[in-house]
């Protein structure tokens, strides 16, 4: 899974983190924000998603906050892929109960029609 950032927001310093999709069109799942710097002269990153929430511990290792948001886009592709199968298995499952019905049906419709 690849993900490529933005250059940082001139006002916020705020860099947004987007995930590439197969079509290679992309979608921001996350932000960095940057903290106060700290005694080695080293920002500290705070990873969210796009709802805000953190996906981990501040740090100042931006190798770190770039590996999380690549397994996070990994989790968010496995997470749609799961909803789409279950979606599919619900349509299979629909299709399934409609044959059976007019299966059914035809079934009765041929009886009453032997009776009459």
């Amino acid at each position: 899974m690849q993900v490529k950032f933005s250059a940082p927001n001139s006002s916020s310093n705020t860099v947004s983190v987007f995930r590439v999709l197969p079509d290679n069109s992309s979608e921001i799942i996350g932000e960095i924000h940057t903290d106060s710097i700290t005694d080695e002269d080293s920002p500290i990153y705070i990873s969210t998603n796009s709802q805000g929430e953190e996906l981990m511990p501040p740090t100042s290792n931006f190798n770190e906050v770039e590996e999380r948001f690549i397994e996070y886009a990994k989790q968010l592709s496995l997470q749609e892929f799961m909803q789409a199968m279950i979606e599919e298995a619900d349509r299979i499952h629909e299709r399934k109960a409609t044959i059976k019905t007019i299966r059914r049906t035809k079934v009765l419709d041929g009886l009453s029609k032997q009776i009459i």
